[in-house]
């Protein structure tokens, strides 16, 4: 049986949202200020490190100089998972899983914050310009709180009440330690097949088998395991799950009453696998057994400043 499935977790949906990307293809044989001109000269871009093999990417952790004791988390990102995690094992191997997919996870609620601040700042301006509305329509869009041939300025007050409530409610970020529990549950801390086949960290599902990976024990033919085009897009696509589906109702309810109980919010995950109050308690265990809960309150480093990099074989942008 595929370890992704091991959980008894439910396929889930998904939403790919673009983004501009660098990616640096490594060799360390010389000196090169190219990495460095790039991050100071465009602090708002972040640096996805393209490495192939696990000294690359112990390697590439050197580029950004960061200050350890404050717990922060170099703004490092990779593409895919190095097959060298396989041959970790134990704490090794989870601490490797979270460096790998904790700076994009921190990445990813703080486009879910910057989200959250330009809807709500348009929601509350007396006066809303036409760019406002079809922002506020959007994202209520995006986030299934209104119809797709509504629009926000047409609906009762009610209803407008009631998505402004839950705009600001849906919109926030995943909790690290959660999102690191699940991703570690769901992908066996990075060794599943759909993680290194199709950049699959929490077995989300495509409606076209001719687009998908086909589990070993998967008997439908509706649908398979969805290919991402990277880890980036995988958690992305997690995030937008949790704050969008009715399933998980009760784990944005217990992140809105108290954002740090950890504890409380995996009961609202009842509903993410077949195996229900079940995988409620292995999150849980997760969390404070195999210590995901310590990364709750991580922060990536400010952008754009870096150490000394290593010469560069190659350098080229993706939009």
């Amino acid at each position: 049986m595929d370890r992704a499935l091991a959980s008894g977790a439910k396929g889930r949906g998904f939403d790919s949202r673009p983004a501009r990307q660098i990616f640096f293809v490594m060799n360390f044989n010389r000196i090169s200020f190219i990495i460095l001109f790039l991050l100071l000269a465009s602090p708002t871009l972040s640096a996805y490190l393209n490495v192939d093999t696990y000294d690359e990417y112990v390697a590439a952790r050197r580029l950004l100089a960061v200050d350890r004791e404050k717990g922060e988390v170099p703004r490092v990102f990779i593409r895919a998972i190095p097959q060298k995690i396989k041959e970790l094992v134990g704490i090794e191997r989870r601490r490797f899983f979270i460096d790998l997919i904790l700076p994009i996870i921190l990445a990813e609620n703080e486009k879910i914050e910057a989200e959250h601040d330009a809807v709500m700042a348009a929601v509350k301006r007396d006066e809303r310009s036409e760019a406002d509305i079809r922002l506020i329509n959007e994202t209520a869009k995006k986030y299934n709180l209104i119809k797709e041939e509504d629009d926000f300025l047409t609906i009762s007050d009610e209803k407008k009440e009631a998505v402004v409530y839950l705009l600001d409610m849906n919109i926030r970020p995943v909790p690290p330690a959660i999102a690191l529990g699940q991703a570690a549950l769901e992908s066996a801390w990075g060794t599943s097949r759909f993680t290194f086949e199709g950049n699959n960290l929490f077995g989300h599902v495509s409606k076209d088998p001719s687009k998908g990976l086909k589990p070993k024990n998967w008997s439908g033919t509706q649908r398979h395991i969805y290919i991402f085009d990277s880890i980036t897009a995988s958690i992305s696509a997690y995030m937008l799950n949790l704050n969008r589906n009715r399933a998980y109702r009760k784990f944005r309810l217990f992140r809105q009453q108290d954002p740090k109980n950890l504890m409380k919010m995996a009961e609202g995950f009842d509903r993410y696998a077949i195996i229900k109050e079940l995988y409620v308690g292995r999150l849980q265990t997760v969390m404070f057994k195999y210590g995901t809960h310590r990364y709750n309150d991580a922060k990536l480093a400010e952008p754009g400043v870096a150490g000394m990099i290593g010469g560069l074989k190659q350098v080229y942008i993706t939009n």
